[in-house]
């Protein structure tokens, strides 16, 4: 299934980031990280408003990693990265010997210090919390999400299977590790993880979506056209997975079925030129040139969002990709001596 950081940690082996790991009692008790992000820079206002949340913080007896941890989200979800890992230490700091609430509270950290592009101060507090608790999931499933994101596949995958092996009915972790398998080249590996999504979540259609969309690239199309149904049967008004349920119907010859889906999407999102293309290239197939030029005209100039859109679904339903514009131009004229009654 986007707030990528741009900045990428050194490029190790697997070898080196073990050596990176091995660090001493001493320094595996730190919470501040050598590379630390820079203080921001504040005005007066500002200062003082950090300032009397921490005094209210401590009156109240809500300086506890929860109360920390909180703060924290308040400032990184206002834009305050800085002052957001200041109070996501303090959790740490506060955590004590509290071996699980370290753990949380670490990748806690580790995740805002990924959030803000320190991908390598994030490695090293989901390390330790792998340290202080090997058996718990989220620091396994979060250090798999940092090393993807930097195109670690094997180690991330490697990751994602420890998190499964401490949190087996988390669907979400499985439906990531199919999307890694699958980004490796293992698609059998990845529809096995996305089946066992769909049973554990067997009323979710973004699930059910994903493995109709690995069957699809397996060319299992009746499994596919199957799990595309249950996509839209759970998720009705989502005008994407009708779509594509549309794309699949087209791909084996149901015309008639693809304009069915391509309608309703139609009717989701009326504004959406693409949407309105491909029905309209239907209709064409069909012989149906009054509607064809309708829906070629309801879409409007196309953007390049939405050109390319459309040239992506004409293509998985098995279209060559055309000109739009030439298109409307050839159905609108008729023969000579025959007009449209």
């Amino acid at each position: 299934m986007d707030h990528d950081p741009h900045d990428q940690p050194e490029k190790t082996s697997d070898a080196d980031a073990s050596e990176t790991d091995e660090v001493s009692e001493e320094r595996n008790s730190e919470v501040v990280d050598e590379a630390d992000i820079q203080p921001a820079v504040m005005d007066g206002y500002a200062s003082i408003a950090f300032a009397v949340d921490d005094e209210e913080d401590r009156q109240n007896g809500i300086a506890t990693p929860e109360g920390r941890a909180a703060r924290g989200d308040k400032y990184l979800k206002e834009g305050h990265v800085s002052e957001a890992l200041g109070q996501y230490r303090e959790a740490v700091r506060a955590s004590g010997d509290d071996v699980e609430t370290g753990a949380t509270s670490r990748v806690t950290l580790g995740d805002a210090y990924a959030y803000s592009g320190q991908a390598l101060n994030a490695y090293r507090q989901y390390r330790r919390a792998i340290k202080t608790s090997p058996r718990r999931a989220e620091p396994h499933f979060s250090l798999a999400e940092l090393f993807q994101r930097y195109g670690r596949l094997q180690s991330a995958i490697a990751e994602y299977r420890k998190a499964i092996l401490y949190a087996p009915t988390n669907a979400y972790y499985r439906y990531k590790l199919g999307d890694a398998l699958a980004l490796a080249g293992d698609l059998e590996g990845a529809i096995s993880e996305l089946e066992e999504t769909t049973h554990l979540k067997s009323q979710d259609g973004f699930y059910h979506f994903w493995l109709g969309d690995l069957y699809f690239r397996a060319n299992r199309l009746e499994d596919a056209i199957r799990e595309m149904q249950q996509a839209t049967l759970f998720c009705p008004y989502d005008a994407y997975y009708v779509v594509r349920l549309g794309v699949l119907y087209r791909r084996i010859g149901m015309v008639g079925d693809a304009i069915g889906a391509l309608k309703q999407a139609v009717q989701i999102v009326p504004e959406n030129g693409a949407y309105q293309c491909l029905l309209a290239d239907l209709y064409s197939e069909q012989r149906s040139d009054p509607e064809a030029i309708l829906h070629y005209q309801m879409a409007g100039r196309l953007d390049g969002y939405d050109l390319e859109m459309l040239s992506r679904l004409r293509r998985l339903s098995g279209q060559e990709t055309e000109d739009t514009e030439e298109i409307i131009a050839a159905i609108a004229a008729p023969p000579e001596d025959e007009e449209f009654e």
